[in-house]
């Protein structure tokens, strides 16, 4: 019998472990009111957070502790101040032609995961650690200023960066997006790359069955009425959120290239889970990060 608990307890552990991760894989994304600005021109960033990508571009509230840091770089590779609006805007005024990077990201971290749940703290100051996440979430997204390249494959010097190669702003439907792939500045190769675009989950992405968000009566017994806040928040967290009508790979020298099939905002997703350089404090790292762009 006591083997038995045994078993039932790990069993338990396990599974708690999965949820609460999945329940921590948020992301931020930025959303400009504008891509493609004039010289001039003030364009507001939104702050997107949480799992879904949705038409709104916004998922979960944005506390006023969300964002640690935003930063942006002009055509020239000079800093350029965002004004803060509230917790979840942003603005930017551009002067120059060319492109603008601005990037976010929230405060790093660590948790690790215990039979009694996710303690804030690594391996050696919690009791039975199962798994130990160092996080770190970032976004990135670019604003081309009157028609003009410069500046596009900028750096901002992110652990996990996205660097597009060709132009966003001559996107069209049908066509497609070669983007680098770097970590700590060396290309990522037979990295995934996915993408999804905005309202996907909830437009079920006009495809095929495979494509579509599960029936009301298809998905987990979760206990929570269909359709509420509740309901929806656990959909999330079991990973009902993270569905992408795009997935490649990058080939060896961490390219990949992104087909796009209609008009509208587009986010592309990486995550990267390299091993923590001691294990004794932390068994792996998470990079998760976004790349926001529009086809017109």
């Amino acid at each position: 019998m006591s083997r038995r608990i045994e078993l039932v307890s790990l069993f338990c552990a396990l599974v708690l472990l999965s949820a609460c991760s999945e329940a921590f894989a948020h992301n931020l994304w930025l959303n400009p009111s504008n891509h493609f600005p004039k010289p001039g021109e003030t364009v507001d960033i939104g702050i997107g957070w949480g799992h879904q990508y949705t038409a709104s571009r916004t998922h979960e509230e944005v506390k006023e502790t969300t964002v640690e840091e935003i930063t942006a770089l002009d055509p020239d590779g000079q800093t350029v101040k965002l004004e803060r609006e509230s917790a979840a805007l942003y603005k930017i005024k551009v002067e120059k032609a060319g492109v603008y990077l601005v990037t976010a990201r929230i405060k790093p971290g660590v948790f690790t995961m215990t039979p009694e749940g996710r303690k804030w703290a690594t391996r050696k100051e919690v009791e039975n650690p199962t798994k130990c996440t160092a996080f770190h979430i970032s976004a990135k997204t670019v604003l081309v200023v009157g028609g003009s390249d410069k500046n596009l494959s900028g750096l901002m010097n992110q652990p996990l960066e996205l660097v597009p190669l060709s132009d966003p702003s001559k996107l069209k439907k049908g066509s497609a997006l070669p983007v680098k792939v770097l970590f700590e500045g060396k290309p990522l190769a037979g990295f995934p790359v996915k993408a999804t675009f905005a309202g996907y989950e909830e437009k079920g992405a006009g495809g095929s069955a495979a494509q579509k968000p599960a029936d009301k009566g298809e998905g987990p017994k979760t206990g929570k009425e269909p359709g509420s806040a509740e309901a929806k928040q656990e959909q999330g967290h079991r990973g009902g959120g993270v569905r992408f009508p795009v997935e490649t790979a990058t080939d060896d020298q961490g390219q990949a290239v992104v087909p796009v099939d209609r008009p509208g905002y587009w986010l592309i997703s990486l995550s990267h889970k390299p091993p923590y350089p001691d294990p004794e404090v932390c068994d792996e790292y998470m990079y998760n990060y976004t790349f926001t762009f529009q086809v017109k």
